[in-house]
């Protein structure tokens, strides 16, 4: 028992030290900050690419065809900018320096990274892939470097003082100064020596060494599903799972709902079975709690009834919270197998349903906290739609006996303490 017990404690000690890490947390921060760019991009390549004959044709009648591509050409097709800049910024707060002057230089040096094509007329110009999906972990790395520096030069005051009587915004300006020189001479020495060998850029380095092997780590559902187990299990012992767990995977996953959203608005076949929006559909929200919401309120303990009917809307909208910490499941060695293995089972389950052709690959509309269905139906159309509903139903079998036998030892409770 005590081994079990030094097992579990040195678990969970690492797991706090990783959800504490600020790297981890600034990448996780700044990819939330960039939901609603993602969404809105993903919503506007559902609304061009819809496969409706009658609407197609009535989309080019109208004059918008041409149009509704540029939503997500502007907000995923330039994701690795937005990334530059958020990252950098909830790096540069955790670090208490300047948020927005650490986002600008962190775009600066990303975009600097980038290979500038010269074109027969004198311009440059540079592939709009660079600066979407395929970007990502260049402009992780930039942003950490970047803030990285600035922290460097701010603690050993190497910038440039002004008088007290400068106002703030120039101060800041010639504060940051330095940093951007610093920054600048460092990045073009890294492009200049990229440029002489045969990887031609550091971002090919990035996608030979981290990006390529992530990705196909990723693309395992074997590995999928560790993860994800290993993100309910530190949900189980109160820790946040997902900014411990898929942190270091989010910009893969992230990156495989960019690709199959592209291939879904090119009319070409989906790339990626496994993705970020796969958790959210499946994993995750009311597939995994609708069956224990459910147990709860047939439940004979009132207080578990009067939590289902709390917690039902929230739980529709893949808030888990109210049920985590008010049942709670959150230590609840009761609930210890179906609050940590029934999101792995419903994406075992949907891989295998999706390999065989049941489902459709997931068109890569990544927008957490939908409901149940209208997710799917978004996602993947009807049949994803009707296979939650089925994953809903699975759930309440995989939930009623734990939850029965925990109403049993409250109920009695209930019943001595009425007494």
């Amino acid at each position: 028992m005590s081994k079990d017990k030094g097992f579990v404690d040195r678990f969970l000690g690492v797991a706090v030290k990783v959800q504490n890490n600020l790297y981890l947390k600034a990448i996780s921060d700044g990819f939330a900050a960039l939901m609603p760019l993602i969404m809105v991009g993903a919503i506007f390549a559902v609304i061009d690419s819809l496969g409706i004959p009658a609407y197609q044709d009535f989309l080019v009648n109208v004059g918008i065809k041409d149009f509704l591509k540029f939503p997500n050409m502007v907000t995923n097709g330039l994701l690795s900018i937005y990334v530059a800049f958020s990252i950098a910024y909830n790096l540069a707060k955790n670090y208490k320096l300047d948020e927005f002057m650490s986002g600008f230089v962190s775009v600066m040096a990303f975009m600097l990274l980038q290979p500038f094509t010269a074109a027969a007329d004198g311009s440059y110009q540079i592939g709009m892939n660079l600066l979407g999906a395929e970007g990502i972990f260049t402009a992780i790395i930039a942003a950490i470097v970047v803030v990285e520096c600035t922290r460097f030069l701010i603690s050993h005051s190497i910038y440039v003082k002004m008088p007290k009587e400068v106002p703030e915004m120039v101060e800041r300006s010639f504060k940051a100064l330095t940093t951007v020189v610093l920054v600048m001479t460092v990045i073009l020495a890294v492009k200049i020596a990229f440029a002489a060998t045969s990887l031609g850029t550091l971002s090919n380095l990035i996608a030979i060494v981290i990006q390529a092997p992530l990705k196909s780590l990723g693309s395992s559902w074997i590995s999928f599903a560790i993860i994800l187990t290993i993100v309910n299990l530190l949900w189980f012992f109160g820790i946040h799972g997902h900014l411990v767990a898929l942190s270091v995977m989010l910009p893969v996953y992230l990156q495989m709902d960019i690709e199959n959203l592209a291939a879904y608005q090119a009319g070409t076949a989906l790339p990626n079975i496994l993705s970020n929006s796969f958790i959210y559909v499946y994993g995750a929200g009311a597939c995994v709690l609708a069956g224990f919401v459910y147990c709860l309120w047939r439940a004979k303990t009132k207080r578990f009834n009067t939590i289902a009917k709390l917690a039902f809307v929230p739980m529709l909208f893949g808030i888990g919270e109210p049920l985590a910490f008010g049942v709670p499941f959150v230590f609840n060695f009761t609930l210890f197998i179906p609050a940590v293995f029934s999101g792995t089972i419903n994406v075992i389950l949907a891989y295998f349903a999706t390999v065989v052709g049941l489902l459709p690959r997931l068109n890569g509309v990544s927008i957490n906290g939908l409901p149940v269905v209208v997710s799917g139906f978004l996602t993947g159309g009807f049949r994803v739609a009707l296979f939650q509903v089925a994953l809903c139903i699975l759930n309440i079998a995989v939930w009623s006996v734990f939850v029965k036998k925990m109403d049993q030892i409250e109920f009695e409770k209930e019943q001595l303490q009425a007494e």
